[in-house]
Parts: C-alpha cells; structure tokens; sequence
C-alpha cells in the first residue's frame, strides 16, 4: 500500500482554508449537478478519451482534504487518489470480491474498475455511464460498456447477483433518484456499494461538517438519500448491511461516506 503522507495545518492555514470554502459556497456561479449537465460531463470524459489519461481531472485540485474531522496538507499531488483507491480496496475485498459481475454506475473513465479487477479478476466487469465518451473508454479498456441513466434507467437489467458500486457518481442526483434505486432492487443485486457525500453522516454541530453540508446542498448533490434507504428497509424491501463515514474527504467536502445495502427477496 503506498504511503499517504500529509501533516495537519497551522491555524492560520486552516483559518485562511475555511475562508475559501466560504467563498466558494458564496459564489453564484458555482453550477449545480443534475440532468442540464450531461454535455459537461460528455465534454470531460471526451477530453479524457483523447488523451488517453483515465484519471479524472477534478482529482487534486487543492492540497488541502479532510482526514478525521481535521483539514490536513497532502505531501503529494496524488494523496486525494490514493486515500479513495485505499478505501475502494478495502469495500472491494470485503464485498466484491466473488461476484461473477461488477458494475460500476457512473463509471466516467472506469479507474475504479481497475480495483475492482485487481480485487476479482475473474469477474466479468461493467461499466454503465449516461455519457458516450464513457461508454467508448469502458470498451477500449477492455470492460463491457453500459449506457445508464440515473435518472431514465434503461429497461434491460443486469443478471441478478451482480455486485453493484458506485463512487462519488450518485451525488449528481440530487433528490431524484428513486427511479434508479427502483431499477437496482429489480436488477436483485447480491451487494450494493455506494461511496458518496451523505449529509445525514456528518454533524452539522461541527464548523468543518456544516460547511461540508452547505457546499453539497451548493451543488445540489445527494440529499435525504440515507433516509430514502431507511424508509425502504422499515418496509422490508431492502437490508442496510453498513453505514458510515469514512474519515477522508477532499477540500471541500467529507465526500467518501459508506453505505452498502442489498434488496431482499419478497
């Protein structure tokens, strides 16, 4: 495992790093997710398919992420990366590890696909985005592509107990994921495994918490999505099998939260 090094910041460092995530919380013209985005996120994975780099641009944009509550000083450009390969290693050996299929929803270039198969390389392994860019880096790697909406699921579901994932992709939903939670249950996945930013995980009596909360409602990410899971678990439609925070996050957001479910058979 490659070692993460980093050192916690000074107050004056951690005083002028809250007033930039004010800032930027303050800003009106930061975008919101949703499904106006779609040539955004076509335009960014095409730019990936042409250089031939899988690694998502919006890693490493500051050096400064979130470790246990605390704002910390990455001593490498990659630290954000490695802190989330670590974690998706970790779930990938605990839950995807002997699934005949894998799918990653909102895959993007398919990097964490490549964990996956270091974890189950026998496994036939899928990558399901709403973009073509997407669909066409998923293919050239070698993965079986699949064009996914989140929001308009396709009515083709995947052989049941798959192992399903998806990491940092559901934020961009918002509230308006029902259809897709709907689509999963069908599909009768053996595992679910969602690393998102959870609102519901954070403690928003906490100064770094609440502005993490604040940027996620910002751009409209993920909302009342824990919740929505326990609501279908009172009901006896799904298990939650774990939920948690994670402790890493990046600059702005505690954005690598745990939750992993699976449908139950009624």
């Amino acid at each position: 495992m490659k070692k993460m090094k980093y050192r916690l910041l000074n107050k004056k460092e951690e005083e002028q790093a809250i007033i930039q995530m004010l800032e930027v919380i303050l800003d009106k013209s930061v975008p919101f997710s949703g499904e106006h985005r779609k040539k955004q996120w076509e335009k960014g994975w095409g730019e990936n398919l042409e250089s031939g780099n899988h690694t998502p641009k919006y890693f490493g944009k500051y050096p400064v992420n979130r470790l246990n509550g605390k704002l910390v000083m990455a001593k490498s450009p990659t630290y954000e990366q490695d802190m989330l390969y670590t974690l998706v290693d970790s779930l990938s050996k605990k839950y995807l590890s002997k699934q005949e299929i894998v799918a990653e929803f909102g895959c993007g270039t398919g990097h964490n696909l490549w964990r996956v198969k270091a974890i189950n390389p026998k496994a036939i392994l899928v990558g399901a985005d709403w973009t073509k860019s997407s669909n066409k880096l998923i293919k050239a790697q070698g993965f079986v592509p699949l064009n996914c909406d989140f929001f308009n699921p396709p009515k083709t579901i995947l052989p049941s107990g798959a192992g399903f994932l998806t990491v940092a992709a559901l934020e961009q939903t918002g509230t308006n994921y029902k259809k897709f939670v709907d689509y999963m249950i069908k599909s009768k996945p053996s595992v679910v495994v969602h690393i998102e930013p959870i609102p519901e995980m954070l403690d928003s009596t906490k100064l770094l918490d609440y502005l993490s909360i604040q940027y996620m409602y910002k751009r409209n990410y993920l909302r009342d999505y824990a919740t929505y899971l326990e609501s279908l678990e009172k009901k006896g439609k799904i298990k939650i099998i774990e939920k948690r925070r994670s402790g890493i996050g990046s600059f702005m957001i505690d954005g690598y939260s745990i939750l992993i479910w699976k449908p139950l058979n009624n």
